[in-house]
C-alpha cells in the first residue's frame, strides 16, 4: 500500500503529468495516468530513467509504451495509488465548479447593475459619451459571461469524465475482490475485510467470529457428474452462504469448494446458528442432473466456527476455524463443530 501524499501534493503531481500525457496525445485512462502520475512524483526512479532515456532517444511515445510501462513498473495489484489520483482530479474539477458559480452569480448581478446604470443614464442627453462607455462594459460582461458559459459546459464535460473513471475504477476493484463463478468476494477481498475490521476503533469492544465450510465429498461430485455441474453445485452453496449472511457479515469463496464467513460484531452461540442454518439449507436442497433429470445424491457441507481473539493474526484465526472443520469431516460430516480460542494462563500467586 502506496504512503497517502497530501491534497496539495496530489493536485500538483496532476497539474506536471496531465500536460506530458497531452503532449504525447495518451488518453486520461486510468492505467494510463498511473505511468505519468508515478512518473512525475519520482517514486520510482527506474521508470523515471526509462522516459527520460526514451525522451532523450526522441523514441515514440504511445498508449501501447505506456501500458508497456505499466505492466513493467507500476504495481497492477495496487489499485490505490490509481484511486487516490482519481479522487484528486475529481475534488479539484468540484472546487473549481464551485468557484466559477460563484463567479458566473457574480457576473450576473455585475451585468444587470449596469444595465440598470445605462437606462438611468439614457435620459442624459449630456451623458452620450459616459453611456457609451456603459454600453462597452456591458458587451464586454457579456462577453465574459458568455466566456465563462463555456468553460462551464467543458468543466461539466470534464466532471462527467471523472465520474465515468470513478465508476470504471469501482467495477475494477470490485472484479479484482470477487469470485467470478459464485459472485462472492474471493480471498482477497475476504482478507482485505477482516484486515479493515481490525483496524476499527471498536475492533476490541466486540466478539468476532469465524465461519469456514468445506461441500463434502465434492471430487466425487466432479469425478461422477462432470465439472460443469461441479459448478452449478458451488453456486447453489455459494447462494446459501449468501441468502444466510447479512448486515455487516461477509461471505466469501476461499477456494476450491471451500466457503468462509465473516461474522463481525457476533457471539460464539450465533455463529453456530448460522453455521446449523446453513447446514441444514443445503442438506435439504434438491439437486437433479440437467441431462437426465434424475435426483442425485444428497449435497452436504460441513463446517468448522471459532471467534477471533483480539490481537492474534488472521492466519491463527483462520487455522483455527480449519482446525474445527477438520474435526467436523472426521466426525462423520455434514455436522458443525466448534473451536475456541485458549484462555491465556493466569500468573499464580
Amino acid at each position: 500500500m502506496t504512503k497517502p501524499v497530501s491534497f496539495e501534493t496530489a493536485s500538483e503531481r496532476l497539474r506536471l503529468a496531465l500536460p506530458l500525457m497531452s503532449r504525447y496525445h495518451i488518453p486520461i485512462a486510468p492505467l494510463n495516468y498511473a505511468v505519468w502520475y508515478e512518473y512525475v512524483a519520482g517514486s520510482s526512479p527506474v521508470l523515471r530513467d526509462v522516459i527520460d532515456r526514451i525522451v532523450k532517444n526522441e523514441q515514440t511515445i504511445d498508449e501501447n509504451l505506456t501500458r508497456e510501462l505499466y505492466q513493467r513498473y507500476v504495481d497492477p495489484t495496487d489499485q490505490s495509488r490509481v484511486e487516490a489520483a482519481q479522487r484528486t482530479v475529481r475534488r479539484l474539477i468540484e472546487a473549481m465548479s464551485v468557484s466559477l458559480d460563484a463567479a458566473g452569480n457574480e457576473v450576473t448581478r455585475y451585468e444587470q447593475s449596469l444595465k440598470e446604470c445605462a437606462a438611468q443614464l439614457s435620459t442624459d442627453i449630456e451623458a452620450d459619451e459616459l453611456r457609451g462607455l456603459v454600453d462597452g462594459l456591458i458587451t464586454s460582461t457579456q462577453q465574459m459571461n458568455a466566456g465563462n458559459a463555456a468553460l462551464q459546459h467543458h468543466l461539466e464535460e470534464s466532471r462527467r469524465e471523472a465520474d465515468a473513471l470513478r465508476e470504471e475504477l469501482a467495477k475494477v476493484r470490485v472484479e479484482a475482490h470477487s469470485d467470478p463463478l459464485t459472485g462472492l468476494a474471493n480471498r482477497k477481498g475476504f482478507e482485505e475485510r477482516l484486515r479493515a475490521l481490525e483496524l476499527s476503533e471498536d475492533y476490541g469492544e466486540h466478539a468476532h467470529c469465524l465461519l469456514i465450510g468445506d461441500i463434502d465429498k465434492f471430487k466425487n461430485i466432479n469425478d461422477t457428474y462432470g465439472h460443469l455441474f461441479g459448478d452449478k453445485i458451488l453456486k447453489i452453496v455459494a447462494k446459501a452462504f449468501s441468502n444466510l449472511t447479512k448486515g455487516k457479515d461477509m461471505a466469501a469463496r476461499f477456494g476450491g469448494e471451500e466457503f468462509i464467513i465473516l461474522l463481525p460484531e457476533t457471539p460464539i452461540r450465533g455463529a453456530l446458528a448460522v453455521a446449523e442454518s446453513i447446514r441444514r439449507s443445503i442438506e435439504k436442497g434438491r439437486v437433479f442432473n440437467p441431462k437426465t433429470g434424475e435426483e442425485v445424491q444428497r449435497v452436504t457441507i460441513s463446517l468448522g466456527v471459532t471467534e477471533i481473539v483480539h490481537g492474534e493474526t488472521i492466519e491463527q484465526a483462520i487455522a483455527r476455524a480449519d482446525e474445527a472443520l477438520y474435526r467436523a469431516k472426521e466426525g462423520g460430516r455434514n455436522r458443525v463443530e466448534c473451536l475456541m480460542p485458549t484462555p491465556p494462563l493466569r500468573a499464580t500467586a
